[in-house]
């Protein structure tokens, strides 16, 4: 008697190509959300104060930015505010979120123009422009 078996191992290796692909997606992802989010920050600590100054209450001085210039750190509320929510491997397309809770920042970023975390700003072009550099290494192997 001869028997002959046929075996298929396509969706499982099919399957197993699409977790690596979706764990380099996520790693990836996660990547370039903190390297945003530390981006954002380190521009608010470097920013020039070259902006007005104000007299806060109790006599102590704030020099702002200027116009076109990430917000200059006054409190630290802001810039402490900034978190990163990450990936995960939930839905179709991995997101993570970068964002602040403080109110004060949309006007910083629409009213004032002192871009911290929108398209015009620094760090978002470095993050994307990191986030490009590091696709390249992204592979299925």
């Amino acid at each position: 008697m001869i028997s002959v078996r046929i075996s298929n191992t396509i969706p499982k290796a099919t399957k197993e190509a699409e977790q690596l692909i979706t764990r380099n997606a996520i790693r990836h992802v996660n990547r370039v959300a903190n390297y945003f989010r530390n981006e954002v920050m380190k521009d608010m600590r470097n920013t020039p104060k070259t902006g007005n100054t104000y007299t806060k209450k109790g006599g102590k001085k704030h020099v702002a930015s200027s116009e076109g210039n990430p917000p200059a750190i006054d409190t630290g509320r802001l810039v402490s505010s900034i978190t990163m929510r990450p990936a995960t491997a939930f839905g179709k397309t991995p997101t993570a979120k970068v964002s602040t809770n403080v109110e004060y920042s949309q006007y910083l970023e629409l009213v004032y123009n002192r871009p911290f975390m929108s398209k015009e700003s620094k760090a978002y072009k470095q993050a994307k422009a990191f986030s490009r550099k590091m696709a390249k290494d992204i592979k299925v192997s």
